[in-house]
This record gives structure tokens, sequence and C-alpha cells, in this order.
């Protein structure tokens, strides 16, 4: 393989893990308002690149033939879940019962976050045949980015919620539903 054929492969693969990053990087630091446990942190870090993985291998088995619409319905989907997160987040902080947070470091509240952030990737999956892009140099790149966005946001966010606790919490949780009203204009726009 030609030396400009690897740098552009190369390219491809650090674009994309970035775009992932990031999105994943913006919930994490949401989630990390409620300062969570360092070994909570790295199984959400790992739920979160599994999820981000699997997603994208499921979008590029299914090809470029039905890449527009599943793409569309998975960007809605992911959007609706973000918006979900944030409202319950906000709900919860305001609650007197502060002590029932909403946990997101199991169970169905931990699923619906991967879901919120990897069902895009749906979508960026079945497009990856038709940009040349090998699955297995970009699974291995996606689960290590996604999982040092996901500890450095959630460090980050837990940084904040120790002085702010409560507005930390309704920030993070209006944030993660202006995220998602964000991305859902771009995305009609």
């Amino acid at each position: 393989m030609p030396a400009t054929t690897e740098i552009g492969l190369v390219a491809k693969l650090c674009t994309l893990a970035l775009a992932v990053g990031l999105d994943v990087l913006a919930l994490s630091v949401g989630i990390g308002v409620s300062r969570i446990a360092p070994r909570a942190r790295l199984k959400i870090g790992a739920v979160f690149a599994s999820a981000e993985l699997i997603m994208q291998a499921l979008g590029y088995l299914v090809g470029t033939g039905a890449g527009v619409l599943l793409g569309k319905i998975a960007t809605a989907g992911s959007l609706v879940l973000l918006a979900l997160i944030g409202a319950v987040m906000v709900y919860k902080a305001g609650r007197a019962d502060h002590d029932q947070k909403f946990d997101l470091t199991r169970g169905p509240a931990l699923l619906l976050a991967a879901l919120s952030i990897s069902l895009d990737s749906l979508g960026v999956g079945v497009a990856l045949p038709a940009l040349g892009i090998p699955l297995a140099p970009l699974l291995l790149t996606v689960s290590f980015t996604t999982t040092m966005f996901t500890l450095t946001g959630l460090s980050f966010g837990a940084r904040l919620g120790e002085r702010y606790e409560t507005l930390a919490e309704v920030t993070a949780g209006s944030m993660l539903i202006l995220l998602a009203l964000f991305f859902a204009g771009t995305h009609l726009v």
C-alpha cells in the first residue's frame, strides 16, 4: 500500500474516531457531574465503547443499500434518547428525595445512555464500505478513543459536580437536552 494511501486511511480513521468521541465526551461530562466512582467510570467507558463498536459493525454489515434511511432513523432515535436522559436528570435533580438519582452506571439507564450515543454510529457504519475504511482498524481506533473520551468526560464532569452538585446536575441535564435539539437542528438543515 503506498504511503499516501496509508496516510489517507489514518486520516479517515482519526476523523471518524474524533467525531464519535466528541459525542461521547459531551454525554460523559453530563454523567460525570454525579461523581461516579472510578470503577464505575471504567464500566461506563467499556459499555460506551462496546455500544459504538457493535453499532458500527452492524452498520458496516448492512452496507450502503439502506444507508440513508437507516442513518436518519438511527440519528432521530439517538437524539430522542439523549433528550430523555437529560430530562430525567433535570427532574431527578429537582426532587426532594435527592438520594434516588437516575443511576447511569447500571441497568436501563446505562443502556439508554449507550444507545443514545451509539445509534448514530449505526448510520456511520453503513457508509464505511463506500469510504474504503477497513472494519478492524476502525473498531480498534474507535474502541480506544471512545473509552478515553468517556473517562475524560466523566472526570471533568466529576470536578464540576464537586463544586456545584444540584446546579451541575440540572445544568448537565439541560445541556443534554440542548445538545439533542442542536443536533436535531443540524440534521434538519
